[in-house]
């Protein structure tokens, strides 16, 4: 059972040519279609074929801004991989793979025009910060960005585990962007007045502050000792881990993580590798999680016991964690999500544990002050990306509610795109 903390090794130069000569080169590639920023999986992979991988590299970094994370973390089984046609009836491409075997084995300046002289302020330095100001600065702009906490990345460096990203690929975006010219401010927490004031002295300003506070279980005893947070629990953890700063819970016995999202596998995976043992309670069936098929393979194969169709109704202990208790549910119609409701059966069991982990979602911080920005429950509105204020964009979670990395990256292309076109 591997429980180490870092990333398993890319595939070799020979496994890089072998899965690229399986390529079909279809004519019309649904890989593409099923890439949230239509990469060009058809074109890079002939490219691998004819050993061209400075040319493959071009043609990726032509539709992402961020190919050595998306290559790594995406859930390519719900996009590229997912339409592969090969797929339908064997095995399908690996592009994520592939890409990531190119941007491995290359590393070339990013070429700069001068084309535009505007000053752009950026909130945020995660996804969809970071892919708008490499746009922009490719394109010549000055760009400061503002960053609430001490490390760039945003989620990238605080939420995804070292085993599942590791934290010098965050480094070389960060040094792509000093190498072009951005400036970054660091422990810079602004609330929308100062939001507002920085319109002043900018041409255009974009708010990606993404979403940093976990939905609440709201059931009895939710704040009694050895409730946590997932996304503090993984903040704590990658601190640890990948700076070597603070300290992280290292939980013993039985933990229980409520919900089967990405957070909730990062989670679960992350308290296994300190010895606990990890059930999963998830109020869905396996068929519902928004985890991919291999993330929840991954964790079983890792120690994790799922416990599905299972809701939370109270935790148990007066002053400390001492039990879940728990309702077993039916699947009734499909919600608004578009998954099938999950329906109390009335019938209840206790689970004992130590500790429980919250990772049902996340919500919008509160930086409002002023009131001039249009809000939805603190989600900005937006008309075609932006706010009710000429000038200031926003984009990614914040906007969009939460997403993967390559939707907030490729939100941060088009708001970039637009600020140079205004």
């Amino acid at each position: 059972m591997n429980k180490e903390w870092f990333m398993p090794e890319g595939l070799s130069e020979k496994e890089a040519k072998i899965e690229a000569l399986r390529c079909l080169s279809c004519k019309n590639p649904r890989c593409e279609t099923g890439c949230p920023t239509h990469m060009r999986i058809r074109d890079f992979i002939k490219e691998i074929k004819k050993d061209n991988l400075e040319g493959a590299y071009d043609i990726i970094n032509s539709c992402s801004d961020l190919p050595y994370i998306c290559s790594i973390v995406c859930p390519h089984e719900k996009q590229c991989v997912g339409h592969c046609v090969l797929g339908i009836q064997g095995k399908p491409i690996h592009c994520g793979s592939l890409e990531r075997y190119v941007v491995e084995h290359v590393n070339k300046p990013i070429a700069k025009e001068n084309n535009s002289n505007k000053r752009v302020a950026i909130i945020g330095a995660g996804p969809a910060g970071i892919s708008c100001a490499k746009e922009l600065l490719k394109a010549g702009c000055s760009v400061e960005i503002f960053e609430a906490t001490s490390y760039f990345g945003g989620v990238l460096a605080y939420g995804i585990p070292s085993y599942r990203l590791d934290n010098s690929r965050v480094k070389r975006i960060e040094e792509e962007l000093n190498s072009l010219g951005a400036v970054i401010h660091y422990n810079q927490h602004l609330k929308e007045k100062e939001i507002l004031e920085l319109k002043k002295a900018f041409d255009a300003v974009f708010i990606s502050i993404g979403l940093t506070k976990s939905k609440k279980l709201h059931i009895p005893n939710e704040d009694i000792t050895g409730v946590y947070d997932a996304l503090e629990y993984l903040k704590s953890v990658n601190l640890d881990i990948k700076f070597g700063e603070g300290s992280r819970p290292k939980f013993k016995g039985t933990v229980i993580v409520i919900g089967a999202g990405n957070v909730a596998m990062d989670a679960a995976r992350c308290a296994i590798r300190d010895g606990a043992k990890v059930l999963v309670v998830y109020r869905r069936s396996r068929l519902e999680a928004p985890a991919t098929k291999h993330e929840i393979q991954e964790a079983e194969d890792e120690g994790v016991i799922f416990q599905f169709l299972n809701a939370p109704v109270e935790v148990l202990g007066k002053t400390k964690v001492k039990g879940l208790r728990v309702e077993e549910m039916e699947l009734g119609e499909p919600d608004a999500s578009g998954r099938r409701r999950p329906v109390g059966t009335g019938r209840f069991c206790e689970i004992s544990c130590n500790t429980i982990i919250s990772a049902i979602g996340q919500d919008p911080e509160d930086i409002y002050d002023v009131g001039s920005l249009k809000t939805d429950y603190k989600y900005l509105v937006c008309d075609d990306l932006e706010t009710n204020i000429k000038g200031i964009y926003a984009g990614g979670d914040i906007v969009l509610g939460a997403k993967i990395v390559v939707e907030a990256m490729d939100c941060g292309r088009r708001v970039a795109k637009k600020i140079l076109n205004n």
